[in-house]
């Protein structure tokens, strides 16, 4: 698991921790934001659908996992990238399990938002959100900075997960 915290850091990444998924923290509030807090659920664009799953299954899907890397970015576009390419590894290596959740920021315009197609639909991963995931608390509990941004000129710290077995 080493291998993938360390490509992480090659990719540019602030930090990585390989962590259990007993160590991320679930709220169902947290889909009170991905469903009504983010203007891209009511369009029900391509990085939002639910896919017929529920909460309840959601959460199922990540404690089946026995190893998850936590990335941690300030930005939001090249950590988009590191967790796919991250998810590549691990499975090329065997892991045809592993995938990663974040919310999609693979293209510097969305395209789904001008009404045309998704160039990469194959690249879109379901954002930590509409899963449940309490970023905020995960990556506090875990040491990670993780703070409600005063303004647009303070750093941002984005998280991104990929679960590997």
């Amino acid at each position: 698991m080493e291998k993938y915290i360390q490509l992480a850091k090659e990719l540019g990444m602030v930090n990585a921790k390989i962590i259990s998924s007993k160590e991320i923290c679930f709220d169902i509030r947290a889909i009170l934001k991905c469903r009504w807090g983010c203007e891209d659920f009511l369009n029900q664009t391509i990085r939002c659908h639910p896919r017929d799953t529920t909460f309840q299954e959601r959460v199922e899907m990540i404690k089946r996992y026995n190893h998850i890397l936590l990335v941690h970015s300030n930005d939001a576009r090249t950590l988009s990238e590191a967790v796919l390419e991250i998810e590549k590894a691990a499975f090329l290596d065997g892991y045809y399990f592993a995938f990663a959740i974040r919310f999609c920021n693979l293209c510097r315009a969305c395209a789904v938002k001008e009404g045309k197609p998704c160039p990469t639909p194959e690249k879109v991963r379901p954002c930590d959100q509409s899963f449940g995931i309490d970023v905020y608390k995960t990556a506090r509990n875990l040491g990670f900075p993780c703070e409600v941004l005063q303004c647009k000129e303070s750093t941002q710290n984005r998280y991104g997960f990929v679960l590997i077995d």
